[in-house]
């Protein structure tokens, strides 16, 4: 693999921490693949063009259906409110897609799959806050 497509769903605070890690992924780890920032999705349209063109991907859409389908995207990043993940998440897994998804599936971790095994694809949850009381159990 030469390389991976990323589509970025959401824009606010750790949508923006991704856009910047992805672009700089080759930079920190050296031999990986070349990222490609192909898509990016918010609304209003506006903001998603707008962003698009400050992080430097290729395209922007407001549709986040569209960034599933497509084809050049490998990787479905979602930064979204945790209450529109499951959706997201099993979409963008049944089209075939990675996902990476910022903070937990939500409240109730039977939301969505806890492992991609069925689709033959790969889910990451990234975990910032574990140590928090509210996220941690304490």
């Amino acid at each position: 693999m030469n390389s991976l497509g990323i589509g970025l769903i959401g824009t606010g605070f750790m949508g923006k921490c991704h856009a910047l890690a992805y672009g700089s992924v080759k930079a920190v780890f050296g031999d990986v693949p070349d990222i490609r920032l192909e898509v990016l999705c918010d609304v209003p349209a506006d903001k998603a063009d707008a962003f698009a063109d400050q992080f430097g991907f290729a395209r922007a859409t407001a549709t986040w259906q569209d960034l599933i389908a497509d084809p050049k995207v490998d990787i479905v990043c979602i930064t979204t409110p945790n209450k529109v993940h499951k959706e997201m998440a099993l979409a963008a897994l049944e089209a075939g897609k990675h996902v990476h998804l910022e903070k937990a599936d939500g409240a109730d971790a039977g939301r969505c799959p806890s492992d991609a095994g069925g689709f033959g694809t790969d889910r990451r949850e990234d975990h910032c806050r574990l140590q928090l009381p509210a996220q941690s159990g304490d």
